[in-house]
């Protein structure tokens, strides 16, 4: 199971890496970053999924941002690491929830 995990968490970081930096190979420190950002992802869908729903949990549309905002944060600081790896501009303005996950599920 963990040789699975590691392959599959590898293709991402590799699909991860194509994306927004244009290659497919990263210095060590952008790799230890992304595996990161995906580890808390895992575990935040891991704590999301399998706690109690109690009142003010978080919605999906909170949980869906959550990794999207983590993601421009973990890029920024890839290229306080390593500039030849830099982030995407940021947006001009802040987007609330829905807008965050827009490219994601296709809602305006």
């Amino acid at each position: 199971m963990l040789a699975l995990r590691d392959a599959v968490r590898g293709e991402r970081v590799v699909t991860l890496a194509g994306t927004p930096h244009g290659h497919r190979t990263l210095p060590p420190v952008a790799r230890l970053a992304l595996v990161g950002w995906l580890s808390a992802g895992e575990g935040t869908t891991l704590e999301w999924t399998g706690g109690p729903s109690t009142p003010g949990r978080p919605g999906r549309d909170v949980l869906g941002c959550l990794p999207v905002r983590r993601l421009r944060s973990t890029l920024a600081v890839i290229e306080e690491f390593v500039p030849e790896c830099p982030a995407p501009p940021a947006p001009e303005e802040r987007f609330d929830h829905v807008s965050d996950l827009a490219p994601v599920t296709g809602r305006p």
